[in-house]
């Protein structure tokens, strides 16, 4: 059952964000999880005014930062994975997109394991420093939620901000991860246990995407 105090907390993390100005190394494996609001409320307080704290830090570096076009797709799809033993994929897919100022690039590809039905599907966007994206990986990074059909976490590798949810029922879910403030990083699985996450991240050459020149 969805908490009572969410909407609460999420509305007071927006009015607060409102007016705010605003390097680790890569991590492949989760640091820290957000407070589930339902198991302990007062803790998620403190989340609130820690995902401010992020959010604040987040907009003064972002602001520092020279403005930058999105590389272009075909960067984005060497950081892809290349194909396990035991597991098909299909070709990389990628395109880039413009609406007026904003710009964004975008690289996928599908796996598969031979003769089963479990896939993956892993996707890099260039985000290119547009801060209007950013809001609900750094407030969602600091929340989570568990049922007895899955759970919906907010989870941190290292300084990035993301979320991580699963389905028992389906066995599919996803983590999403905002990786050097810039990149949009998400593994989707299917037919799959939790332990798949920790099993593809690392494949993602995220270390090889470029950071701001």
């Amino acid at each position: 059952m969805r908490s009572p105090y969410l909407p609460l907390l999420l509305a007071a993390a927006l009015a607060a964000s409102v007016g705010c100005s605003s390097s680790a190394p890569e991590s492949t494996e989760v640091t820290e999880e957000g407070v589930d609001v339902d198991k302990n409320p007062l803790g998620a307080l403190g989340a609130l005014v820690s995902a401010g704290k992020d959010l604040e830090k987040y907009q003064q570096e972002i602001e520092n930062m020279p403005a930058v076009d999105p590389v272009h797709f075909s960067e984005l799809i060497k950081v892809l994975p290349d194909v396990p033993s035991g597991w098909t994929a299909e070709d990389a897919r990628g395109e880039s997109s413009e609406m007026g100022d904003f710009k964004m690039s975008r690289a996928n590809r599908v796996y598969t394991k031979e003769g089963g039905q479990e896939r993956v599907e892993v996707s890099v966007e260039d985000w290119a420093y547009h801060q209007v994206l950013y809001l609900p990986f750094i407030m969602g990074a600091r929340f989570s939620q568990e049922t007895t059909e899955g759970y919906n976490k907010g989870i941190k590798m290292g300084e990035d901000p993301g979320r991580e949810e699963y389905q028992k029922a389906s066995q599919s879910g996803n983590r999403s991860i905002l990786a050097k403030k810039r990149y949009h990083v998400k593994v989707e699985v299917n037919n799959l246990p939790p332990s798949a996450f920790d099993e593809w991240w690392p494949r993602v050459k995220v270390g090889d995407l470029p950071s701001a020149n």
